[in-house]
């Protein structure tokens, strides 16, 4: 049974004025923390291989430049801000210091191709976490590498409408997750469903197989309307309470 201290965690840090506490910032996830929350973030590999908190593979959005966190080196990476702060993208390591087991993680893995290298380097990162934490991802890979290396941390698969939501993703990709043909091989202890389509009955059959984070809540009537619908939930800049 997946079980954690606090329900609750905010969507890539409590965030929300861009100067002051932009997503997957030290300052967000530092907010978090502060009203006892959980945190949601994402880590993604650098071309030289370092671990960094950020959502997008494109810089395009949150820092305004181009270029991909895949193809750039870690120092090239550390050269920008987020937004127009003067935060800059953390690397995994300095958010772990940070957090150190005050509030639970849940850490999504971004994966853009099959990268057994990234999984394998959260996984050496978290070995000496001690606080609790899970890993999430889209990519069923990542959560087959983690059953066959590290079992007994809880692993998630993420959920969404596949076909309404990725348009560019392949036909025959769409219909190979929208069955999730590949739990057979990954065993996911819990689904992270995207809650917009909570009452859809292909999500109602998941969320009575396994426990279930709902994502991503942006405001408290949204969270009121789904009391009870899922047994975690993830937010975004409206707390709970």
């Amino acid at each position: 049974m997946l079980s954690f201290s606090t329900p609750y965690f905010a969507h890539r840090g409590l965030h929300g004025a861009y100067r002051e506490f932009p997503e997957n910032s030290i300052a967000a996830f530092s907010k978090a923390i502060q009203h006892g929350f959980g945190i949601e973030l994402d880590v993604r590999r650098s071309r030289d291989g370092a671990l960094v908190v950020f959502h997008d593979s494109s810089l395009t959005r949150v820092c305004g430049k181009s270029g991909k966190i895949e193809e750039l080196t870690l120092e090239e990476i550390q050269k920008y801000t987020l937004y127009d702060s003067d935060q800059k993208i953390p690397l995994f390591s300095e958010v772990l210091k940070l957090i150190h087991g005050q509030v639970p993680l849940l850490v999504e893995i971004k994966m853009e191709g099959i990268d057994p290298k990234l999984c394998e380097q959260v996984a050496q990162a978290l070995d000496t976490y001690p606080g609790e934490f899970c890993i999430e991802s889209f990519h069923p890979y990542a959560l087959f590498w983690f059953r066959r290396n590290r079992p007994l941390i809880p692993r998630g698969q993420l959920v969404t409408n596949f076909f309404r939501e990725c348009p560019s993703m392949p036909r025959w990709q769409k219909w190979l997750m929208r069955s999730l043909i590949s739990n057979v091989w990954t065993d996911p202890h819990f689904f992270a469903l995207d809650q917009r389509y909570r009452q859809t009955p292909f999500f109602r059959f998941l969320a009575k197989r396994k426990p279930t984070f709902g994502w991503t809540f942006r405001s408290k009537e949204e969270m009121r309307k789904a009391k009870g619908a899922f047994d975690f939930y993830i937010f975004e800049q409206s707390p709970p309470h």
